[in-house]
């Protein structure tokens, strides 16, 4: 039988090599901070469209999180080429004026929103149709969101986020986090402080009585043929155009292409200066999931109806298990 040679038996370190590093990356995962930094910007450009306007002036609550990087670069090509910043609506659906029976695809994210989120007591019925008839709150304004949970837990994650950056200065006098933090949320809030976010978000007429003549528009807000529910919206000379707001006019503006601009550069030089952390990185991972984790909330939560900016009073819901059912309110 013949010998086996003795170097099998030896074991090799360089099979043992990789296990350093790999121990250094859980002790300090700095070189996956600048990865994450480019995922998830379509996250964060859906989190400024649901938050825009609900603060005061122009001030969106949406938390620095890894995704604002990509966002930026995505923001130049949006606002050079389409001019628009606001994103497609995700819930496809049609509108029809009442009036003269004229459908359109609905482009506005916020009406896609409405219907989304809409709630009926029939939603566990199969089959049917279910209208549910609102009126305009004249009291209101239509655009003017009213601050929910969804606005307050996000004002809350800000300030969190500075205190845990705050650690590490305090315990190991790392100031480093502080400061890449500060600009992070800076940069954030700049960008959603863009006046376009909220006019492109109700771009539309208002409403309103010319010569003393009452206006009236009523619409249908649906997915389409299926669908088993159907807003039905009257506004009588208060809020905006329904209808002008379904067509998702463009709103276009130099001073936007400038600023998006600028603040891609200012993204891109705030990762790379963030993939030079070479300790602690632990809470700047935390800090980041944690604005990644209010970005989810922000961008996929179900709000009410005020918190989305339309100010509705129901009147009546009408069930009917024929798909034809007959509105009298169309007809007042």
């Amino acid at each position: 039988m013949p010998l086996l040679p003795a170097e099998q038996f030896v074991s090799h370190p360089q099979h043992l090599s990789q296990f350093p590093a790999v121990k250094s990356q859980w002790q300090n995962p700095g070189d996956i901070l600048s990865i994450l930094m480019l995922v998830g910007g379509d996250i964060v450009q859906r989190a400024v469209a649901q938050l825009t306007g609900s603060g005061p002036f122009f001030v969106t609550p949406v938390a620095f999180s890894f995704g604002w990087v990509a966002y930026s670069i995505n923001a130049v090509l949006s606002s050079v080429g389409t001019g628009r910043l606001m994103p497609d609506t995700d819930c496809p659906s049609i509108l029809i004026n009442a009036k003269n029976g004229y459908t359109r695809q609905n482009q506005s994210w916020a009406l896609g929103r409405l219907l989304r989120d809409h709630q009926s007591n029939y939603d566990h019925l199969q089959r049917g149709l279910t209208a549910s008839l609102y009126r305009t709150s004249p009291s209101k304004q239509t655009g003017r969101p009213t601050p929910d949970w969804v606005y307050y837990c996000s004002v809350a994650v800000i300030p969190l986020q500075i205190s845990i950056s705050i650690i590490p200065g305090v315990l190991y006098d790392d100031w480093a986090i502080l400061s890449i933090t500060v600009a992070g949320i800076a940069l954030a809030l700049a960008t959603g402080a863009l006046p376009q976010w909220r006019t492109e978000k109700w771009a539309a007429r208002p409403l309103v009585s010319r010569d003393g003549q009452r206006k009236r528009e009523v619409i249908s807000l649906t997915r389409g043929n299926g669908s088993k529910d159907v807003i039905v919206i009257v506004s009588d000379s208060t809020g905006l155009r329904l209808e002008d707001l379904a067509a998702g006019r463009d709103v276009h503006s130099s001073f936007t292409v400038t600023i998006t601009c600028i603040l891609a550069i200012l993204w891109i030089a705030h990762l790379l200066t963030m993939a030079g952390l070479r300790n602690h990185a632990w809470y700047s991972l935390a800090i980041g999931a944690l604005g990644m984790v209010q970005n989810v909330i922000a961008a996929g939560a179900r709000r009410s109806q005020g918190a989305l900016g339309f100010h509705l009073e129901r009147t009546s819901v009408i069930h009917g298990d024929k798909v034809l059912i007959r509105l009298p309110l169309w007809r007042a």
